[in-house]
């Protein structure tokens, strides 16, 4: 093979791989995207669960006040 095929041949090469970096480049970003998007999903849920928890705890409590009102009414009745 003579210089010249071989340096078009070489050019060729380093376009193709300049052309696979830059798709590599942007698969990069795109995954940085989604990592923080499902990063601010994991946080609003750990949010929504922690609330959630506390309003549980709220109603609980708030049914056990209610049942011992109950008892207290039926006892006077």
């Amino acid at each position: 093979m003579d210089d010249t095929k071989v340096a078009v041949l070489l050019e060729d090469l380093k376009a193709q791989f300049r052309t696979f970096g830059e798709g590599l480049e942007f698969l990069h970003d795109e995954i940085k995207v989604v990592r923080k998007e499902i990063a601010d999903f994991r946080n609003e849920t750990n949010q929504r669960l922690l609330e959630n928890s506390q309003e549980h705890q709220q109603l609980m409590q708030m049914v056990k006040e209610l049942d011992t009102e109950v008892i207290k009414m039926k006892r006077v009745k």
